[in-house]
């Protein structure tokens, strides 16, 4: 019992960790996605739609984007 609780344990921290690890790199990856929508938005005259569908995210994401830039 003592070895299968170590394993849960263990487990347990492994996961935490790769939780970690993945929020960091969702952050990563939307703060570039935030610069290709911010570039869009500043440079060109596309619809949020038509920015939203080159930068591969949703619209809303576009929306928050632009409200940062005001």
């Amino acid at each position: 019992m003592a070895y299968e609780s170590s394993l849960k344990a263990k487990w347990d921290t492994q996961n935490a960790f790769d939780s970690v690890r993945r929020e960091a790199l969702n952050e990563g990856v939307n703060e570039g996605k935030s610069e290709v929508v911010k570039n869009l938005l500043m440079n060109t005259d596309f619809g949020l739609d038509k920015i939203a569908f080159l930068a591969s995210v949703p619209v809303d994401f576009v929306l928050k984007v632009k409200a940062k830039l005001k």
